[in-house]
């Protein structure tokens, strides 16, 4: 008897109720008991339609196909059919769809005879879909044949299909981004995401006329061992799409679920049963880190495989034997991989001995010389290796000697050329073989928007970056010169967060950690403690930069006694430098360099024991430089020279010589009491972003991406309490993300403030017209703005609600010279953080001397010079009353 829908549909709700609040753990086995559960149901809505015609086939394609069905997959469906007319067509899909969408399920469906089916396969998502093709009700035999038909098809012409499948791997990577290290990876379409595996398969049916992994074995694409490896790492992706899927139901989120959002992260890791087992090793960072490896597994297997895919393509025929091309260092290189020639037991020493103490070293260079990917039975025979361990007393047989450092170090200063070459060397355990310390950095999540690498890649990336800097920036290679001992340099650089991985404060934790891999590496004493030095100090240059006056000569002598002589001041900023660069666009800015570079020259004439306000300095420069282009821009000598005479040495320290120029000319005449001048200068768009880790964005568009700087707010009127805040409150009220800001009054009252912004996304040149306007509003004080900011907080409550907690801190502290008071606020960026701030501010009838604001991903740290309205710092009671009133200024957004 058949069986109503209705009855089928409530059934189904009911499995797929169970299933969400009380089914198998993520991963597989939720997979399988809801593909069962939605089979159940298509084989009962198909049985009239497949007991009227015998040659009907109901069809699984896509994930549903594989039998992967996650909480939020789509069911996706091919009615196939034997020349049957459309009247016989409409009724199916009603009886089969319709109820399906009834349950809430979001089906794609297409009808087809066997001969369009067949014949579809031209379109690439077609094509892929038809590969995962499962029958589930009717005629299984129909099913089985336009299956069948479309693989002789795909392996009888198969460049075509090859090639349209590789384009569309790359466009879908550079979209996504890289799963192997990203804060929030995209689980599913990233670099080393699940559909890499699943282009593999799919990729095997026009290559031997089969789908799966299995048979790309045998046919000489994936190694053996890499079946087990991309079959645990395909299964820990899995797991992780199927935890985010039903923690985006609990939370009733619509849509598609592909990327690991960092607010959705810990509930993830509570679904698949991670715990917290220490303060530095949370679940989330469990979650994340293995996820990490298994995107780096997925990503090595994927491009050495389609390495020989594309040789065979290009070539039109496949090889199964390659003959080598060349030689680089006894190491052959063949179709753009390398491999480690078979060596017999007679031949000890040779580029293929496994047992050679400089192997590791050698192939790293060879593969930072070639560009080339390790071949896949080679870097079956390393991981082999590196766990057996060579069971003996020495352990491992490779050795760091003295000219093994040096050759390891020359290939770390050639830059971002060495990235690829480390990314192979660590899949196949080279790394933690020969620095066992190592391990603890691997795939570790920094959970930051502010950091874009997991640990050990910001790691490679600094040090690349170091590489870079020192042939590509002139100053560098003036500080450079100053460095006593750059292999020191190199390895501090390389090691400078290992302590991030040991807990907190990680500049102390790290220093026993980075002086050990040092000692293990060969190195000296001496290196090893210039080493350990780095990284206790790597931070004292940056922060005081965005958190200080670098203009005061007490800042750079308390700075001058922390470092100690010449060699480590260059070498702490060089660190500071390829450090910024990275970790992420906003962490080493044009701004964060100027004010960097000014600080150094400062600690250096302390050094010298020059005077540090006497000497020249970037404040110098800029003020000459500035007075020198005012022609250019329409400025006159004297009109910039007047006005950098009216502001403090900080103000040159910290603009640029055109900025300056730009306010002169604002200021060349006085405001009326009301009157606001702004002026908006587009943020450049950059090229040469080094990202080059393979299956990024950058490696797959040829080494470069492009970023946007922020547009810079310059804004001109009569200082008055307040100003400040109200400059905030409109860009916030806009949706404007203030990423720094400058605040400076002259000694005429006039206020020049600089703001660098960031639009809200997708919105033109009107967005700023209309911030502008508002500015000429709020000056004329004819716009409400703790109301309008007020409302506008409001609305963002919902998606602060989804960020990791900030926790507001409010430190405060003397400046060095005693002149004023530093308060520095650490909170959750959302709207109108700096406006409540500088709000309090105001009431308090406080001075804003020096505003040195930032945002780091979503947290805020804002510090501020402060004096009261007699121009002393802050007494005990009133930098109570300021505390009292940032916080609750802040906890009202």
């Amino acid at each position: 008897m058949t069986e109503p829908p209705s009855d089928v549909v409530d059934r189904l709700k009911t499995v797929r109720e169970e299933l969400l609040t009380d089914g198998p753990p993520p991963g597989r086995a939720w997979c399988d008991a809801w593909t069962a559960a939605v089979d159940d149901a298509l084989v009962a809505l198909a049985a009239p339609a497949t007991a009227r015609h015998a040659r009907l086939a109901v069809v699984a394609v896509g994930g549903y196909g594989r039998s992967e069905l996650c909480p939020g997959s789509d069911v996706d469906l091919l009615l196939v059919h034997d020349r049957l007319d459309e009247a016989d067509l409409e009724p199916i899909v009603r009886e089969v769809v319709y109820p399906l969408w009834d349950v809430g399920l979001s089906v794609g469906y297409a009808v087809r005879d066997r001969r369009e089916a067949v014949a579809a396969i031209d379109d690439l998502d077609t094509a892929t879909a038809v590969l995962d093709l499962r029958p589930v009700a009717g005629d299984r035999g129909l099913a089985h044949q336009v299956r069948t038909e479309a693989i002789h098809r795909l392996k009888r012409r198969p460049q075509r299909f090859l090639q349209a499948l590789a384009r569309a791997d790359s466009q879908r990577r550079a979209k996504a981004g890289d799963a192997a290290e990203v804060l929030e990876p995209n689980l599913k379409d990233g670099a080393g995401g699940l559909r890499d595996v699943q282009s593999l398969r799919w990729a095997a049916a026009a290559l031997v006329g089969t789908t799966g992994i299995d048979p790309l074995v045998p046919a000489g694409y994936l190694a053996a061992p890499d079946r087990a490896r991309l079959h645990r790492a395909y299964e820990a992706l899995l797991a992780a799409r199927v935890g985010l899927h039903l923690v985006a139901a609990d939370r009733q989120e619509p849509g598609k679920h592909e990327q690991l959002r960092l607010d959705l992260q810990d509930a993830v890791a509570a679904h698949a049963g991670y715990v917290d087992r220490a303060e530095h090793d949370l679940a989330p960072h469990q979650l994340l880190g293995e996820l990490y490896l298994a995107a780096r597994t997925v990503d090595h297997v994927h491009r050495r495989a389609w390495a020989l895919i594309d040789a065979d393509v290009s070539r039109g025929k496949r090889r199964l034997r390659r003959p080598t091309e060349s030689e680089v260092d006894g190491f052959e290189l063949v179709d753009g991989v390398l491999r480690l020639p078979e060596t017999s037991a007679d031949r000890p020493g040779a580029a293929g001995d496994l047992t050679a103490e400089d192997l590791p070293v050698r192939l790293f260079a060879a593969l930072a010389d070639t560009g080339a990917v390790l071949d896949r039975r080679s870097a079956a025979r390393l991981r082999s290796a590196v766990d057996a361990g060579w069971e003996n007393e020495a352990g491992h047989p490779w050795r760091w000697t003295d000219a093994a450092r040096a050759r390891f170090c020359d290939v770390l200063w050639r830059g971002e050329v060495a990235l690829p070459a480390l990314a192979e060397l660590d899949d196949v355990g080279l790394v933690t073989a020969l620095i066992p310390e190592w391990a603890a950095l691997r795939g570790r999540p920094q959970r930051n928007p502010f950091h874009r690498f997991a640990l050990d890649r910001h790691a490679w990336h600094a040090a690349a970056a170091l590489g870079d800097l020192v042939r590509r920036e002139h100053w560098a290679v003036r500080a450079l010169g100053q460095v006593a001992d750059r292999e020191a340099l190199l390895l501090g650089t390389l090691l400078h967060d290992v302590g991030k991985a040991h807990g907190e404060p990680h500049s102390e934790t790290g220093v026993p950690v980075a002086q050990a891999i040092v000692r293990r590496l060969g190195g000296s004493e001496a290196t090893a403690e210039v080493v350990g030095r780095m990284v206790r100090l790597h931070l004292v240059l940056p922060d005081a930069a965005r958190k200080r006056d670098v203009t005061d000569p007490a800042l750079a002598g308390e700075i001058a006694e922390l470092v100690g002589d010449r060699s480590m001041l260059a070498t702490l900023h060089l660190l500071a430098a390829a450090d910024g660069r990275a970790t992420g666009p906003g962490a080493w800015t044009d701004w964060t360099a100027q004010l960097v570079d000014t600080l150094v020259t400062k600690v250096g004439a302390v050094l010298d024991e020059q005077p540090p306000e006497e000497v020249t300095d970037g404040s110098d420069v800029t003020a000459r430089d500035a007075i020198a282009l005012g022609p250019d821009l329409g400025a006159e000598p004297g009109v910039v020279e007047q006005h950098l005479h009216l502001l403090p040495d900080r103000y040159a320290a910290a603009v640029t010589p055109r900025a300056a120029v730009r306010h002169a000319l604002m200021a060349a005449t006085r405001p009326g009491p009301t009157e606001v001048r702004t002026r908006v200068t587009p943020g450049e768009r950059r090229v040469g972003d080094p990202d080059p880790v393979p299956g990024t964005r950058a490696a797959d568009a040829g080494g470069e991406v492009a970023r946007q700087e922020p547009d810079e707010l310059d804004v001109v009127a009569l200082d008055h309490p307040g100003w400040f805040a109200k400059v905030a409150g409109v860009l916030a009220l806009h949706g404007g993300s203030i990423v720094a800001a400058d605040a400076f009054t002259r000694r005429d009252g006039l206020a020049v403030d600089t703001f660098r912004v960031r639009p809200p996304e997708g919105v033109g040149g009107s967005w700023w017209a209309g911030v502008e306007g508002d500015l000429a509003e709020a000056a004329a004080g004819r716009l409400a703005v703790r109301a309008r900011v007020a409302r506008k907080a409001r609305a963002e409550q919902r998606r602060i609600a989804r960020l990791p907690d900030v926790p507001t801190t409010v430190t405060t502290e003397p400046d060095a010279s005693g002149r004023s008071t530093i308060i520095e606020v650490h909170t959750l960026d959302r709207i109108g953080v700096l406006y409540a701030i500088a709000t309090a501010f105001a009431e308090l009838e406080l001075d804003i001397v020096v505003a040195r604001v930032q945002t780091l991903g979503h947290e805020v740290v804002d510090a501020f010079y402060l004096r009261d309205a007699e121009g002393n710092p802050l007494d005990r009671d009133h930098l109570t009353e300021l505390e009292l009133g940032v916080r609750s200024a802040l906890d009202e957004l």
